[in-house]
């Protein structure tokens, strides 16, 4: 799911550059690492559908959508927060059902945020509004829910990747630890370190798999109270100092259920096996661009201008399951914007963007642009680790969701601010 306020797409130029790849031996010792020259791809793609519109038949007309997944046969499913359903198109682009309906029984929706096709072909959508896995068999029948206890595991993450038996991998949502006389505490651990969780459907859990690097926690610098209507306090929020150019964490699930995950400022991937260990790397000598005050100008204008874009109306809260409008949403953009002018710059712009994997198995890897904003290289990777070659800053992205047979799935919004998803097919990737 998209945060209101993104950060940029971070991507780096492309040159000649080496890949090194190195797989732990049995014994631990690193393996010689190999080299290559950077070869740039060219993507061959053809247009499959687009689908979403102002006024048009029920099923496609969207009210904001959360995600979207393709099945085995190259079925998309979207799943519509706004209207609180999942529609389900064929390869074609035509409608085939629609899943769900707003209300809290069986196989209804409160706040849907991200969905997941399983290898079996049940769908599997995060309510956080209930919070709870909801099941759906491929016919769309409800099968059943698996509840999501914050105060025991916490909640997922995103994105929410199907990982086999009946198992969803994700980075590790929100926790909430006991509660005391003082209120909700924070769930304790190492807060130099990220989770990812797996979640069990079968309601036995949820399991660490991995504990990934993360910065520490900033000092909370300011407060903001929303009210309602009569003045009765909703919430308070506590804000960290702002930070630009976090390093994010980033998932993909490789055909052999290892995971993909980069946590870092430099250019690592790291291989993890099902038991949690490390069973290999793939890096690139790509250095991290410094940080300059050009760059952090730019930085401050791009979120100034994200977040004062008339088509901003609302802020979304707690991953989406709450909003705010008209004027607390006006009072919290005002105290965003004052954090933005004394947001905390790091050293250097981590090197990698974003990370998938694509119905193939190949690793998409994307550099940072030099200033960090807009779009930069995309690395490809075989499952094994081989380097295919790079393809430039452009068309195609990274998209929200790849299929089989090549389908690629964007999420769009027109200057009207109409959603849509756009489907195309990539047909190869030529030097």
């Amino acid at each position: 799911m998209r945060s209101p306020f993104p950060l940029a797409s971070a991507l780096s130029p492309s040159g000649v550059l080496l890949l090194l790849f190195a797989v732990p031996s049995p014994s631990g010792s690193q393996a010689p690492a190999t080299r290559a020259v950077d070869l740039e791809l060219a993507a061959v793609t053809e247009e499959a559908y687009t689908v979403g519109t102002f006024s048009g038949q029920e099923w496609e007309t969207f009210g904001r959508i959360a995600d979207v997944d393709f099945d085995a046969d190259g079925n998309l499913y979207i799943l519509d927060e706004g209207n609180y359903r999942v529609v389900v198109l064929d390869r074609d682009g035509a409608p085939v059902r629609m899943i769900g309906s707003q209300g809290e029984g069986p196989g209804e929706f409160s706040a849907p945020t991200r969905a997941a096709i399983l290898e079996d072909g049940r769908l599997v959508v995060y309510d956080m509004g209930f919070p709870a896995l909801k099941v759906f068999d491929p016919t769309g029948g409800f099968v059943g829910s698996t509840t999501v206890n914050p105060m025991q595991g916490g909640m997922p993450g995103e994105p929410l990747l199907p990982l086999g038996a009946g198992r969803l991998v994700t980075t590790g949502g929100m926790k909430l630890g006991t509660s005391s006389q003082n209120g909700a505490e924070a769930a304790t651990g190492d807060d130099h370190l990220r989770d990812i969780d797996i979640f069990r459907l079968d309601g036995s859990g949820v399991e660490v798999l991995y504990r990934a690097w993360d910065l520490p926690p900033g000092e909370t610098v300011e407060e903001f109270t929303a009210t309602n209507a009569a003045g009765q306090k909703e919430f308070t929020l506590g804000f960290p100092r702002r930070r630009a150019f976090q390093p994010a964490l980033h998932l993909g699930v490789l055909p052999d259920g290892r995971v993909a995950v980069v946590d870092s400022v430099g250019y690592r991937v790291k291989l993890i096996g099902q038991d949690g260990r490390v069973t290999g790397v793939i890096e690139r000598n790509v250095a991290p661009v410094p940080v300059t005050e050009a760059i952090e100008e730019a930085e401050r204008a791009r979120q100034i201008e994200v977040l004062t874009d008339p088509a901003n109306s609302t802020i979304r809260l707690f991953g989406g399951s709450e909003t705010l409008s008209g004027e607390a949403a006006e009072q919290l953009r005002e105290q965003i914007l004052s954090m933005i002018e004394n947001m905390l710059f790091p050293e250097e712009i981590p090197v990698v963007a974003g990370m998938a994997v694509d119905g193939e198995g190949r690793l998409w890897i994307a550099r940072t642009a030099p200033d960090g904003i807009g779009d930069g290289p995309i690395d490809i990777m075989t499952p094994e680790g081989h380097y295919v070659g790079t393809l430039p800053p452009g068309p195609p992205r990274i998209p929200d969701a790849f299929g089989p047979d090549g389908l690629m799935a964007y999420i769009e919004t027109d200057g009207m601010g109409v959603p849509s998803v756009r489907v195309i097919r990539l047909v190869s990737l030529e030097p």
